[in-house]
């Protein structure tokens, strides 16, 4: 899957906000609907219940079908004890901007609601997000959309949760249809 890139991007400067946001919240000193704006309000607001990132998936401008609609799957290398191998995620915490349109993105894995799902659609509901403490380097300008999750404060997530955070992330990438059949439950 190619992703068109582009120079102008409204999702660079959407990225940027949140990274402002989360630190305006983290260092102190130093949307229920997916909208960034929502999400970015709701974290900097006096009632923001003390949360410190916004997750997000990024839209890949694919020249298939789906375009606008797959997320991109980015690749870090996750070590536990003296093993080590990839893991990937299509959801992410900004943790810097490198220059104008490059940001280091941390891979986050889902809780998930239901430790038994019944279907497909039961792996996408959400309870909070673990930290992998993985990063990846980004363009920011290869991508046509963002959408962001409400704010939140990942745990880290010991071997337990990455696996369980990692089969329902496999699960996504292995269905390309469950996005199409997500997006019609609702």
């Amino acid at each position: 899957m190619s992703c068109k890139c582009k120079k102008d991007n409204c999702v660079c400067e959407k990225v940027r906000k949140i990274l402002a946001a989360q630190e305006a919240v983290a260092n102190n000193d130093c949307c229920r609907s997916g909208s960034c704006e929502l999400s970015i309000r709701d974290l900097v607001s006096p009632t923001g219940n003390g949360n410190d990132t916004i997750p997000f998936m990024l839209l890949c401008g694919c020249e298939n079908t789906f375009a606008g609609l797959l997320p991109y799957f980015a690749w870090g290398v996750r070590r536990d004890n003296d093993c080590f191998g990839p893991i990937p995620s299509p959801f992410f915490r900004v943790k810097k901007f490198k220059d104008d349109c490059c940001a280091v993105l941390e891979l986050l894995f889902p809780s998930l609601c239901d430790e038994t799902p019944d279907s497909i659609s039961d792996l996408f509901l959400f309870d909070g997000w673990f930290s992998t403490g993985v990063c990846v380097e980004v363009d920011l300008s290869c991508f046509t959309g963002i959408t962001c999750f409400p704010p939140t404060t990942p745990v880290p997530a010991n071997s337990a949760q990455v696996s369980k955070g990692l089969r329902a992330v496999n699960a996504l990438r292995a269905d390309k249809n469950a996005m199409v059949g997500l997006a019609n439950r609702h």
